[in-house]
């Protein structure tokens, strides 16, 4: 019996070269295959009666498959069918159009611009937005290949996207209206009907980031409080102390300033001037004696200049702090009309953030006073216009009281010139 090893000789493995044989070409052979006697047109449908395979043999019907994708157009410029998420990939875009079948069988196909009858406003918004993000990747590709871009190109984008916004925000704030869906079935499309029972979100993309920023808000509300101090008449002309050139105060601490001076008028009386009086005596006194001891320090320091003592030189780090001092003296000259307004605005700031809390209840009960001032206006108006009628009622029977004495003393007049 043969050991594996032996099994494994030359002997049991096929050496020979693979042959593979194929017939002759002669005139009668060939490898073409043989055509069919007849020739099947595109619509006809061809059934094989072999039913031992089980197996459809029915042919792809050509103009049925054309006519059904024929009405739809792709553009797949400059689109990327990869695989990366990463970066703002672009897809291709479809359109189709209106299919009629007529009543003689014959197919119609509409243009690209008939489909916009049955497109909603929100697919009109989505997909103008589309195409501007679309032209403004296309302007800044362009602009970067050249050197001097058009800048009514730049314009006309900007002013689309603001028309875009305003009209999303609008039916934000108004409601929106969304149309009814017609039926997929009626080859014609009907009126759409606005229904305002639902609410419709649009979710957009607001270009102007910048606006929504915390620096930006802050601008605006530094400009909302401008506003309401010119409102108000706080100015150069109508506060004594505020110069043209500098930055006008702020609201808070004006009033402020205003309720103190009319607290100091209404709760005035004599034992308060009295003791303010005393005040104004011991601070002017304090202010003397600060003067009297101010010019003694520098006549001491002038005798001893003029006696030859030497004091004693500061040390030159102190030399340097003084320098670095008188340097920065520029700076905080030029500073200095603008920080007592700065910080009163930056106060008001932080009392009015502090009062946002009540700022609703605040308004409220504005409100309410201001109802009830002008119910007490109306109440003041109609006693005004009654006084008016009885004054003038008083008028008019003094006039004919008048009239009466003046008539008995004629009658009076006559007698007596009578009995004389």
């Amino acid at each position: 019996m043969g050991t594996p090893l032996d099994l494994a000789t030359d002997s049991f493995q096929d050496t020979a070269p693979d042959i593979y044989e194929t017939p002759d070409l002669t005139d009668d052979n060939s490898t073409i295959p043989t055509a069919t006697g007849f020739s099947q047109s595109d619509n006809e449908f061809d059934d094989d009666d072999d039913d031992s395979a089980g197996i459809t043999r029915s042919r792809l019907r050509v103009n049925d498959a054309r006519s059904r994708f024929l009405p739809s157009q792709v553009d797949a410029r400059d689109v990327d069918f990869s695989d990366r998420l990463n970066g703002k990939r672009k897809s291709y875009r479809t359109s189709s159009r209106r299919q009629r079948v007529l009543e003689d069988g014959t197919q119609q196909i509409g243009d690209l611009s008939d489909e916009e009858d049955g497109e909603d406003l929100e697919r009109k918004i989505a997909r103008l937005r589309r195409e501007i993000e679309e032209a403004k990747e296309e302007y800044s590709k362009q602009k970067t290949d050249a050197a001097q871009a058009a800048p009514a190109k730049e314009h006309a984008l900007t002013s689309l996207s603001k028309a875009l916004d305003e009209m999303v925000v609008v039916p934000r704030v108004t409601g929106t209206t969304k149309p009814v869906p017609t039926s997929t079935g009626s080859k014609e499309t009907a009126p759409a009907t606005d229904v305002t029972d639902g609410a419709t979100y649009t979710v957009t993309y607001a270009p102007d980031y910048e606006q929504s920023h915390a620096l930006a808000k802050a601008a605006d509300f530094d400009r909302r409080l401008a506003q309401l101090e010119k409102a108000i008449g706080v100015t150069a002309a109508s506060m004594p102390g505020l110069d043209g050139d500098r930055l006008p105060r702020a609201v808070v601490p004006t009033l402020d300033h205003l309720q103190k001076q009319l607290n100091v008028l209404s709760d005035a009386s004599t034992s308060s001037l009295d003791s303010i009086s005393r005040r104004v005596r011991e601070l002017t006194k304090d202010a003397e004696q600060l003067e009297k001891s101010r010019k003694a320090a520098k006549a001491a320091q002038e005798s001893l200049e003029a006696s030859g003592v030497q004091t004693s030189e500061p040390s030159d780090e102190q030399t340097a702090k003084i320098n670095a001092l008188y340097g920065t003296l520029p700076a905080i000259e030029s500073l200095a009309p603008l920080l007592p307004p700065l910080l009163d605005r930056l106060r008001s700031l932080r009392a009015i953030h502090a009062d946002a809390a009540t700022a609703s209840e605040t308004l409220d009960q504005i409100e309410r006073t201001q109802s009830e001032m002008a119910g007490d206006i109306a109440q003041w108006r109609e006693g005004l216009a009654k006084i008016e009628g009885a004054m003038k009622e008083g008028d008019d029977s003094m006039t004919a009281n008048m009239k009466v004495i003046e008539g008995w003393v004629k009658g009076l007049e006559a007698n007596m010139a009578k009995l004389s």
